[in-house]
């Protein structure tokens, strides 16, 4: 029993329900909409969300991982809080570039009348971007300083709000137009209650200095490429498909990805409480105790998801059926061609996590900038010779093993390690633990 109450009380098991209701209600959302909007809206809400996501993506990856790892060095309180006002300052004028940046496209797309079905998307980028800042820094100052159970109330209650209004608004009014409405006034009233709370740090925005500015935006600069090329590597099927097959193809494509939520929610549960630890390890110098540490764990979570990615494979059908309903039966041979990219899922992102812990976050970028141009080079040709989005599944896989390969590489060649390792020693850790919780649990 002792061994069931340390799992449940450690942070990563935190960071996991959290991650994990909050998984769940976004695919309850995700399945909602797909029953209330029709094929083509649903097609255009998932490219409006791909558009922001790379805005989105620069602004945490020039932030997030450099808060983590300066706010884990910090010697002082009085530091700390130069390292929360420098991050917080850095966010506002990410995000007031990118607000003139949308006016100038707006202004351009207007002039020479430019995809102009999605005009009215520049107004929701505005908004979307300006009400969601405060509540995502207070996301990344909690994990930073591990409050793992405040950062999961933030993330939970923002997607209730937004499933409670697309089941009393958008159920009974299905545009595009409500599901913006309701996507940005959720995100405004969660920014309120991080202000309101302190949790925001915003009130330290003063205390910003040159130095700190300086260390942040240079180790950023390379965490934020690596992050707008993992967007891009979402998204970049989104477009190209969207392009050559149509929203209809979006639609059917997304339907069968959605599952990979699954998968991510116990990899960002992990890697929230893994990247503050892995920082600390590195500063202290203990290099020996952070390569077992992360052969270790990055195998056992390779073993716990592998039974999902197993399972999603037999019974894709259910699963398509459940997430999108009758109308994407053609989703299921998707979904059993991704069952192989979801099992490397983890041993891709924990490597990128150890990569920037290491001080090389311009590798992790190298890395990620080879899979974007596997994924879109491999897309292209798959759908040009093939015509169907089977091809576009299938090179996700291969896309991911280039990754991975790429990773581990680089990984022994400056910390020693190995990628049997990661299978025998996490082989060993997840057969220690459920022999653990077993025995405990009679």
């Amino acid at each position: 029993m002792r061994a069931i109450t340390l799992v449940i009380r450690s942070k990563s098991f935190s960071s996991l329900i959290g991650n994990g209701v909050g998984a769940l209600l976004g695919l309850f959302t995700f399945a909602s909409l797909a029953r209330f909007l029709d094929k083509s809206e649903f097609g255009s809400w998932i490219v409006f969300l791909a558009l922001y996501g790379i805005f989105d993506t620069l602004r945490i990856g020039l932030v997030l991982n450099a808060l983590v790892k300066n706010l884990a060095g910090a010697k002082t309180p009085e530091s700390g809080q130069e390292v929360i006002g420098s991050s917080f300052l850095i966010s506002l004028i990410v995000t007031s570039v990118y607000l003139v940046l949308v006016g100038i496209g707006y202004m351009v797309f207007t002039s020479f009348n430019l995809l102009p079905e999605y005009l009215y998307f520049f107004k929701w980028f505005v908004l979307v971007a300006l009400f969601t800042l405060p509540h995502n820094f207070a996301t990344w100052l909690l994990n930073a300083k591990l409050k793992i159970k405040s950062m999961s109330f933030i993330r939970i209650l923002n997607q209730l709000l937004f499933l409670g209004f697309v089941w009393f608004f958008v159920k009974s009014d299905p545009r595009i137009e409500n599901v913006l409405f309701g996507y940005a006034l959720t995100h405004f009233i969660v920014s309120i209650l991080c202000m309101f709370l302190g949790w925001s740090g915003i009130k330290h925005i003063y205390l910003a200095t040159k130095e700190v500015l300086s260390k942040i935006f240079h180790f950023g600069k390379f965490s934020m490429g690596t992050l707008i090329g993992a967007n891009l590597l979402r998204s970049s099927d989104t477009f190209i498909i969207s392009n050559m097959l149509g929203s209809g193809g979006v639609a059917t494509y997304n339907v069968s990805t959605r599952l990979n939520e699954i998968i991510e929610m116990p990899l960002r549960s992990f890697a929230v409480t893994a990247l503050p630890e892995y920082a600390k390890m590195f500063a202290n110098g203990q290099l020996k105790e952070l390569k077992e540490v992360f052969e270790r764990r990055t195998g056992l979570i390779f073993f716990i998801l592998f039974p999902i990615s197993l399972f999603s494979f037999i019974l894709a059908n259910w699963v398509i059926y459940l997430i999108g309903g009758l109308g994407y039966a053609d989703s299921v041979i998707i979904l059993r061609l991704f069952a192989p990219y979801m099992a490397i899922l983890p041993l891709d992102k924990f490597s990128g996590v150890l990569l920037d812990t290491i001080n090389k976050p311009h590798i992790n970028f190298m890395k990620v900038s080879l899979m974007v141009l596997v994924n879109v080079v491999g897309d292209c040709i798959g759908i040009l010779l093939f015509g169907n989005l089977e091809s576009v599944a299938f090179v996700s896989t291969l896309t991911f093993l280039a990754g991975v390969a790429f990773g581990y590489y680089h990984l022994k060649k400056h910390l020693g390690i190995r990628i049997r390792n990661v299978f025998i020693y996490g082989w060993d850790e997840f057969k220690f633990w459920t022999k653990k919780i077993i025995a405990n649990g009679r």
